[in-house]
């Protein structure tokens, strides 16, 4: 539902104007489908592994919140998190950081997709980049951002694979074969998307299914 709602606040935002402010959206979507990949792959494995990062979060969300000298907030709700992590095994605790986590269960083209999506979210010249006409050598501010290629393909397949993984957890085989058609319709959109901007076409995209067989509306 995350990775559902994610997809969707990314177009409103889009169809607003604000596709570029959208990037932490676009990463949290990315980090939760690869979550979904590793809860795919171990199942309950994960529970005990989130738990501990549970624990370490609300640790040091409390000592944060003790530093502050936060008075609106009862500290000791922080102690049964903190008390449930305790003498779960750490030797996985590596994949409490999503690198790691996307080493194993994700793909390069998902690190790739979180460090371009993180430069736009942190304060630097890639956040500040596209409020910027550097055309001339001379950065002149922009009253807009510079307008970007939709979103349609970064949804439609983050979407996906999240639905697969949700399938590979339940064992549907009515959702597995709606996912096979998506599939085809969502390869068909990726390869569009591309050849309208000029761009190569992957080989395993090339395929007569994803080219000839579906056919989809205009996005």
């Amino acid at each position: 539902m995350r990775c559902h709602r994610g997809v969707q606040a990314v177009l409103v935002l889009e169809d607003a104007g604000f596709q570029v402010e959208a990037a932490p959206i676009r990463r949290s979507v990315l980090e939760h489908v690869v979550a979904l990949k590793w809860l795919a792959a171990q199942g309950s494995v994960v529970a005990g592994i989130l738990r501990r990062g549970a624990a370490n979060d609300a640790k040091r969300r409390k000592e944060a919140m003790r530093a502050a000298n936060w008075t609106s907030v009862d500290l000791g709700l922080f102690d049964a998190v903190i008390q449930d992590g305790h003498g779960i095994d750490s030797q996985y605790d590596n994949l409490l950081a999503f690198k790691h986590r996307c080493e194993s269960f994700g793909t390069s083209h998902d690190w790739t997709t979180y460090l371009a999506e993180t430069a736009q979210s942190h304060p630097s010249w890639e956040s500040a980049l596209p409020y910027l006409d550097v055309t001339t050598g001379k950065p002149v501010a922009r009253n807009a951002p510079n307008p970007l290629v939709d979103q349609a393909g970064f949804c439609a397949i983050h979407l996906l694979e999240a639905l697969i993984c949700i399938n590979q957890i339940i064992d549907s085989d009515s959702l597995a074969a709606a996912l096979d058609e998506i599939e085809l319709l969502v390869k068909a959109l990726v390869v569009r998307q591309r050849q309208e901007r000029g761009l190569p076409v992957p080989p395993e995209l090339r395929t007569d299914e994803s080219t000839k067989k579906a056919s989809i509306p205009d996005l």
